[in-house]
C-alpha cells in the first residue's frame, strides 16, 4: 500500500509515462521493501572468503589458505542488528534505522572488491 501511494506521489495519474533517473531516487520506501525482501531471502545463501595470511580473531587463528563461509540468511537474522528478524519490516532500510548499523550487517550481493557474489 505504501508503495502504491509513494508511486502515485510520483507519476500522478500519468501511468504511461517512463520513469526518469529522478523518479527512481525519489522512491525510498519502493527501495526499502527490495532490501528487506533481499535480507529476507537473499539471493545466495552464503559465500566464501580465502584468508591471505593468518590473522587472529577473538583468539582464534585463521590460517593463511584457509577457506570461510559467510552464511547471509544467518548474517540477516541476527536479532541484535534486525529485531523481530522474521517479521517483514521496510521500516528497517529507512536512511534513519540504517544510519547505525555497521556496513556488513546486511549483504545481499556479498562485500569487497569482487562483491557480486
Amino acid at each position: 500500500e505504501k508503495v502504491v501511494e509513494e508511486l502515485h506521489s510520483i507519476f500522478g495519474d500519468d501511468k504511461d509515462r517512463p520513469e526518469t533517473h529522478r523518479d527512481l531516487q525519489g522512491m525510498k520506501y519502493l527501495e526499502a521493501v527490495i532490501k528487506e525482501t533481499l535480507r529476507i531471502y537473499p539471493t545466495v545463501p552464503f559465500f566464501s572468503r580465502n584468508v591471505n595470511e593468518d590473522i587472529e580473531y577473538e583468539g582464534i587463528i585463521l590460517p593463511k589458505n584457509a577457506t570461510l563461509q559467510v552464511f547471509v540468511y544467518g548474517l540477516h537474522r541476527n536479532p541484535d542488528v534486525f529485531p523481530d528478524p522474521e517479521r517483514f519490516d521496510p521500516e528497517r532500510f529507512t536512511q534513519e534505522n540504517q544510519r547505525n548499523r555497521h556496513p556488513y550487517a546486511y549483504l545481499p550481493f556479498s562485500a569487497g572488491p569482487r562483491n557480486c557474489i
